[in-house]
């Protein structure tokens, strides 16, 4: 039975011409609808795949040292005169801070991170940074530590969502190797928030070493051990990442020039099932950074150029672990910091009580009477 007169066949157009009847007809649009649904649903999973929020999974584009990263205090900044030092001298002197705040622009080659078909994009990003501190002792403090990476991407839209976020306390001591070495111990507990429905908790204890070549030549290493889980004080039940960092920094005028290279290796094999993300893998970032302040006087605000290679290796190919990436940053740098000036007053006050107690005149004796007129108050 026809279906159609010959109005019809020239309204519904050549394709269903052919067309001789209704079982025919239903048959040819369940199957244009099926055909539909299924392109449609491919690329609804496709988009969803690609997007890390939606999965609940920490986003590519951050690197290890991103989210856990090593700096030695800027000493640059932490002498300034005038205005800020009365400030600070108002303040406790058991209290030191550390406040910074970068503002970059960077060429990302691989900005998913996968091992072949590199996605290059140009990424906005803003790094608030705060750490406050209080001495406990003459050469141990506690200290609290907030910061906060956003990016914005030109291209790849969909990782504009996540907004990572940290929040730790901790306890640190240094001790003197030395007149020219410092070996700093740490323990850190944080949180980490990544992406929707994903809560990490890291326990990061750390050692660092820095030697003073020159007064403005400085080598440092560093190595910690970030232990993740997945609920509050329960590490490690995730993944065990090892740190170790070399770097070199010197001072030359108003520039500064830093070189660092970080080795990750991140194990979530083995008992750590509820591993985000499932793959071990290994990265090495060298940073290779020049900086200076925008002007002079106000030495507080630097202007930098960063390269950054990032390597890849051991992830069986799994995106967003695995590739090369080459990073290309510029921006500006704000620096605000205060030292605790209470080991300084200790010693300072150690020296006069030796003093005090070894007077001695000024052709080097001791006097007869060196409790008498030689005694010096504090």
């Amino acid at each position: 039975m026809q279906i159609v007169d010959d109005n019809h066949q020239q309204l519904l157009g050549a394709p269903f011409r052919h067309i001789k009847s209704r079982k025919k007809f239903f048959s040819a649009f369940l199957l244009t609808a099926a055909l539909t649904l299924s392109c449609h649903s491919n690329a609804e999973a496709e988009s969803t795949s690609m997007a890390p929020i939606q999965l609940a999974q920490a986003p590519p584009q951050f690197i290890p040292t991103d989210v856990t990263p090593f700096t030695i205090n800027p000493e640059r900044n932490n002498f300034n005169p005038g205005y800020k030092f009365k400030l600070f001298q108002a303040l406790p002197e058991r209290l030191w801070f550390n406040l910074s705040t970068e503002i970059s622009q960077r060429l990302d080659t691989n900005v998913l991170f996968t091992a072949d078909r590199p996605k290059a994009d140009y990424v906005f990003r803003v790094l608030p940074n705060v750490t406050v501190g209080y001495n406990i002792a003459k050469n141990t403090s506690v200290y609290v530590n907030y910061f906060v990476i956003k990016d914005t991407f030109a291209t790849h839209g969909f990782l504009n969502a996540p907004t990572t976020q940290s929040l730790s306390w901790g306890i640190q001591h240094n001790k003197r190797l030395g007149d020219k070495t410092t070996l700093q111990y740490n323990l850190q507990a944080r949180e980490l928030w990544q992406a929707q429905g994903l809560h990490q908790f890291d326990f990061i204890p750390g050692m660092t070493l820095i030697h003073s070549i020159t007064p403005k030549s400085v080598i440092y290493a560093s190595t910690l051990l970030q232990m993740r889980g997945g609920q509050y004080f329960v590490a490690p039940t995730r993944e065990i990442d090892p740190f170790y960092t070399l770097g070199y920094l010197h001072m030359h005028g108003p520039w500064t020039f830093i070189a660092t290279d970080t080795l990750v290796t991140n194990f979530r094999h083995g008992p750590f099932n509820d591993s985000i993300p499932k793959e071990s893998n290994v990265t090495m970032i060298a940073d290779f950074e020049v900086n200076r302040p925008v002007v002079k006087r106000f030495p507080s605000l630097l202007a930098f150029v960063r390269a950054e290679p990032i390597f890849n290796w051991d992830s069986h190919r799994a995106p967003g672990l695995s590739g090369f990436d080459f990073r290309l940053y510029s921006g500006l740098r704000f620096i605000t910091s205060k030292p605790s000036y209470y080991a300084q007053t200790q010693n300072l006050k150690k020296q006069l009580m030796n003093q005090e107690n070894n007077p001695k005149s000024p052709n080097g004796t001791t006097p007869p009477n060196a409790a008498g007129p030689y005694k010096t108050k504090i």
